[in-house]
């Protein structure tokens, strides 16, 4: 029996642990970058005129950031901290607070929703594939990691067509920050897999070249 009250009362603490840290990490702010990612921080303080944002992420490592790379800060009550500033024409930046908004919005819809399968089968096969070709011009294998290179670039500047963001965002389709917010996302999520998938296949290329030739 006091085995048993031993093993509860553990339990309880175990849980106690775990609420706090919850609560602790649902008292975090939210800090957005314009390309629609985020990050949980805390103890943050600008520093540098404004110019730098220095921070404690979720995993208690202090960090800084330009914070020309960001758009706000959602802070845990539910306050939005904006830093975001349009420039002026001369400068090149004419987008106001709303269409940089809309433009993280869908950026972070593309980097959270958007799959991209066929770019990691795509760099996966080709950068199979390129330690044979590279081999059969008795070449060094070292150029196999250009084919693959060269894949990713090109695969990175496509991106999913207008008809499919609007099919998935009707309430949005005359939005063109959105979209163009989405299809950036995306554009980056093509070219990650393309390279994942790039660097398994010339792993598992040269592997079996090895294999062949030691035979």
């Amino acid at each position: 029996m006091k085995n048993f009250k031993t093993i509860i009362i553990l339990i309880l603490n175990i849980l106690s642990v775990q609420l706090n840290a919850q609560d602790k990490i649902q008292e975090r702010d939210t800090m957005w970058y314009l390309n629609g990612d985020y990050e949980l921080i805390s103890n943050y303080e600008f520093i540098d005129s404004g110019r730098i944002l220095l921070y404690e992420n979720k995993k208690g490592k202090y960090k800084d950031v330009e914070t020309f790379f960001l758009f706000s800060i959602n802070k845990a009550d539910g306050t939005q901290n904006i830093i975001y500033k349009p420039l002026g024409e001369e400068e090149g930046d004419t987008l106001t607070v709303e269409e940089m908004r809309a433009f993280v919005r869908g950026g972070h819809c593309g980097y959270k929703e958007y799959k991209a399968p066929i770019s990691t089968i795509e760099g996966l096969i080709v950068g199979f594939s390129s330690p044979f070709f590279v081999a059969s011009f008795g070449l060094n294998p070292f150029y196999s990691i250009l084919i693959p290179a060269m894949n990713s670039t090109l695969v990175g500047a496509t991106s999913p067509s207008t008809r499919r963001i609007t099919k998935k965002y009707p309430e949005l389709s005359k939005n063109p920050m959105f979209i163009e917010g989405y299809k950036e996302a995306a554009k980056r999520k093509r070219t990650k897999n393309s390279i994942v998938g790039g660097l398994v296949g010339i792993v598992t290329g040269v592997a079996t070249v090895l294999i062949i030739i030691t035979r």
